[in-house]
């Protein structure tokens, strides 16, 4: 056995590890003190209750003096938590604040993230990631991930070995090839990994010692961040071609290799091209999860399914307009399509209304190098540029923007949109805040309060003549940590685009009719993680009754086989459990020996 995968107490002398087990101290003769066990370790993060340590606790553990007397249940240190989060001036300092918490408390930062949700998602996700991505080297500290540079190829499972927890069964890794509306980011993305596994757990119940965040390093071609001296990631233009693709498949080789087949492998903000390619080639091999394509298409197509619920318009009859042919928007048309042919729609014809326009223009049988997954969107017509000429040819209900262009979706725009349809949904996907398509007052105001409206920022509320308006928020936060639950619970051999069509209905289902009739369609960011739990158990449902799973036999129930694997926010005891014993009989005394006498012949004599 490698001396690394030894329990860290077995490194200890025995003696110091049987009083550490009793929670005791010891007088050592040969050193001539007093010695203790190791308390460094009893307040690390992963184990820190920090004032909620009973004084027995402390006492036995040897921290006792270590911090005041008093003790404190974890409510009132989430109270403490609240003012601290609150009194700091600015979104990147709490952001700050709460990596300090995990760093040193960790269930208590999971359980404050849970609790306050709908202030604390914009602080650890978008649109404040974007600012932390954007500084990641000013602000790095200490190693909460693993890097994997192009100079490591050949020795990444060399890597993987040296990962804090073994029992990794999820992995997000990003390549930093697209980031938000940020671009290429190189290393700089691992924020984002790391905010993604921040909502595994805080949202999805999920270990935080089996999940490990990955950047693969592969250079940068933003020429900014080559020239900036805080810079953490390999000064080189990106890798690209071969020796990138034989990087990335053995990451995937290494991976179930160290960790198992199962190792669930989510891939986060690779350029499109890259993201459809190894999608296509990863799919139906390994377990693995593209949220860019697949996460935002499953939550786009259950905002679809809203609008149809509340506007009474079949999904075969609308019009949509996708604004961006991008990895976000090619996952949604998709998965859209595979929604109209699961419903009975030729496969010919469930792409016929859906239409898609990029940088040149609206997609037709003429626009140059399109990607492989938009050819079933292109069109027979004369291409049209304008956004506005496109509007008013198409007339089409549903918009959806995807584009990184902050403000594209104008006046002019939301009112055509409103002029035409009663009820016109408007989806400004782009992230972070400033490269929306428009803000929700704008959609509001521009369509007198009647648009269904979904944005993937979060926006305040709107009062328009003096009714208030809740704009929902299309935040994959709503996917991502149910769908990683349930491959992770259930072992998923892998995930066909099925299994995203369960997770949109789900997502849809769990939007409640009051919502509906107040033209809100997603739940509310506050019941996220209720979602994110019926998500992952209806999604381990359907891989438990499609023969998706690894595990035999499938549980009675799957809803509390979900439930027993998740992470628990509540404090756990600190010392050894004891029970009593009844008092032994005292051991019998071995019988006396009789004495010697001397031989016959000594006698004699």
């Amino acid at each position: 056995m490698e001396f690394r995968r030894l329990h860290p107490l077995l490194r200890f002398p025995a003696r110091l590890v049987l009083n550490f087990c009793r929670g005791v101290s010891i007088y050592d003769d040969e050193m001539d003190q007093i010695t203790r066990p190791d308390w460094h370790r009893v307040m690390e993060g992963k184990y820190n209750k920090g004032l909620a340590f009973t004084i027995k606790e402390r006492q036995r553990l040897g921290i006792m003096g270590l911090m005041p007397c008093s003790v404190r249940s974890i409510e009132d240190q989430m109270k403490a938590a609240r003012a601290n989060f609150e009194a700091r001036p600015s979104d990147i300092s709490r952001f700050t604040y709460l990596s300090a918490v995990h760093h040193r408390h960790r269930r208590l930062y999971y359980r404050f993230i849970r609790e306050n949700i709908e202030k604390v998602l914009p602080i650890v996700y978008t649109p404040t990631v974007g600012d932390v991505v954007a500084t990641y080297g000013l602000n790095f500290q200490h190693a909460t991930s693993l890097f994997i540079s192009i100079h490591d190829k050949g020795h990444i499972r060399d890597l993987m070995h040296n990962w804090i927890d073994e029992g990794v069964r999820a992995i997000c890794v990003t390549d930093g090839g697209r980031v938000l509306g940020l671009g290429d980011m190189g290393a700089n993305a691992m924020g984002i990994s790391l905010g993604k596994m921040i909502l595994y757990t805080a949202l999805g119940g999920i270990p935080p010692s089996s999940l490990m965040p990955v950047c693969l390093d592969v250079g940068t071609d933003n020429q900014a961040l080559l020239q900036d001296p805080l810079y953490v990631g390999v000064r080189i233009p990106r890798v690209k071609g071969p020796e990138y693709e034989e990087l990335v498949e053995e990451f995937m080789e290494a991976a179930v290799a160290c960790f198992g087949h199962t190792t669930f492998i989510h891939f986060e903000d690779f350029a499109t091209p890259n993201a459809l390619k190894f999608l296509d080639k990863y799919q139906y091999n390994y377990s693995c999860f593209n949220d860019d394509i697949q996460g935002t298409g499953a939550t786009g197509l259950a905002a679809f399914i809203n609008v149809e619920r509340i506007t009474g318009r079949k999904l075969e009859d609308t019009v949509f307009l996708f604004v961006g042919a991008g990895s976000a928007a090619l996952g949604i048309a998709n998965m859209l399509a595979i929604e109209l042919e699961e419903r009975g729609i030729p496969a010919e014809e469930a792409t016929e209304n859906v239409y898609l326009m990029d940088a040149n223009g609206l997609l037709t049988c003429d626009s140059p190098d399109p990607p492989e997954q938009a050819k079933r969107f292109m069109k027979p017509m004369e291409p049209v540029k304008d956004l506005m000429a496109v509007l008013e040819k198409l007339k089409p209900s549903v918009l959806l923007g995807a584009t990184g262009m902050g403000g594209l979706f104008t006046e002019q725009v939301l009112k055509t949109m409103a002029k035409n349809h009663e009820r016109p949904a408007v989806f400004p996907l782009s992230n972070p805040t400033s490269n929306s398509e428009c803000t929700a007052e704008q959609a509001f105001t521009h369509t007198e309060g009647r648009v269904l409206f979904g944005s993937g920022s979060p926006f305040p509320p709107v009062v328009i003549n003096g009714k208030r308006f809740t704009p929902a928020q299309a935040n994959n936060c709503l996917t991502f940590p149910g769908i990683a639950l349930a491959a992770i619970t259930a072992k998923a051999r892998y995930l066909p685009n099925s299994v995203f069509s369960v997770v949109s209905h789900e997502l849809a289902k769990n939007t409640t009719q009051e919502q509906l009739d107040a033209g809100t369609i997603f739940p509310s960011i506050r019941d996220a993680s209720k979602v994110a739990f019926n998500v992952g158990v209806a999604m381990a449902q359907y891989l438990f009754d499609n023969d998706l799973s690894n595990i035999y036999p499938k549980p009675k129930d799957v809803c509390e086989f979900v439930k027993n694997s998740q992470y628990t926010f509540e404090y756990q005891k600190s010392l050894p459990a004891t029970w009593g014993y009844p008092e032994q009989p005292p051991t019998p005394k071995a019988p006396k020996a009789k004495p010697k006498t001397e031989p016959e012949e000594k006698k004699k004599e």
